[in-house]
């Protein structure tokens, strides 16, 4: 099948099934990750799939080295990225620190703690839409342990690249910086659906870059905190959109500044944790 017919737009670079090809898949998908083997077996396929597109590109162990030095400093950290940067995580990520991701019970939540799973990433159950009690306390036990967790501000179903108050709440309330992180390769395609996923090219070149923490402080009230969670929450966007200006940059083999031009991405410096 040509890529014409498969949905592909050449001038953008945005790929995706033709409706009655995508309703035949999505057919497949269900019925195979209803049961606990198919589960298994899809998100073991789909592990295998993104390892052997990882294996195939050249990504720089500067930035795996200075990422390490930095975690092995901390105590947890909650890690956020856009969702369209999903695919590429779990395989970045140092597994020498334990890294814990949010992923709802339902099928696709299962499927998916089965593919991070093969890359040494754990889950803990929950759903920021039907579930976001029992997350927030699976979150909170596991950075009170001094593990770190891994979020998506504009997951799991948009709007796309527009930070939801949960993560910089979650600061908050523990106390652990939230760390932006992102990655780029020089080429890639962008997937159809809600958030255009990037997916990189085999044999294509990549860097795994990270943002200043951000630490969300306290307030006097609850209209205080309100202010210090809506002030973080636009901080912490411009952040997450600046770092994806920058790997895009460095995987292209341009320059970046060391210092960055935005504003000092740090909340309610007088109430910064010790």
């Amino acid at each position: 099948m040509i890529w014409s017919e498969r949905g592909c737009d050449h001038a953008t670079g945005k790929c995706g099934r033709g409706p009655a090809e995508k309703a035949n898949w999505m057919k497949l998908h269900k019925a195979l990750i209803r049961s606990s083997l198919g589960c298994r077996f899809v998100g073991l396929l789909l592990a295998s799939l993104i390892a052997g597109l990882m294996l195939t590109i050249r990504w720089s162990r500067k930035d795996q080295s200075h990422i390490a030095a930095f975690l092995a400093e901390q105590e947890g950290v909650i890690m956020v990225f856009w969702h369209e940067r999903t695919l590429a995580m779990p395989w970045l990520w140092p597994r020498q620190f334990p890294l814990y991701a949010l992923q709802s019970p339902h099928a696709d939540g299962r499927m998916m703690a089965h593919v991070i799973g093969c890359f040494g990433l754990r889950t803990v159950w929950g759903s920021s839409n039907r579930q976001p009690r029992a997350g927030l306390r699976g979150l909170m036990r596991v950075l009170q342990d001094g593990k770190s967790v891994a979020l998506t501000p504009d997951g799991p179903r948009g709007p796309a690249r527009c930070v939801a108050v949960g993560p910089v709440a979650l600061a908050q309330i523990t106390g652990k910086p939230i760390v932006p992180f992102c990655w780029a390769t020089r080429r890639h395609w962008r997937a159809s659906g809600w958030d255009q996923m990037f997916v990189p090219k085999p044999f294509s070149s990549g860097r795994f870059v990270m943002g200043a923490p951000l630490h969300v402080g306290r307030g006097d009230g609850r209209a205080a905190d309100r202010q210090i969670l809506e002030t973080a929450r636009r901080q912490l966007d411009a952040a997450l959109n600046e770092l994806g200006d920058q790997a895009a940059a460095l995987a292209m083999g341009q320059m970046w500044p060391l210092v960055s031009t935005a504003k000092e991405p740090i909340i309610s410096r007088q109430t910064k944790p010790k």
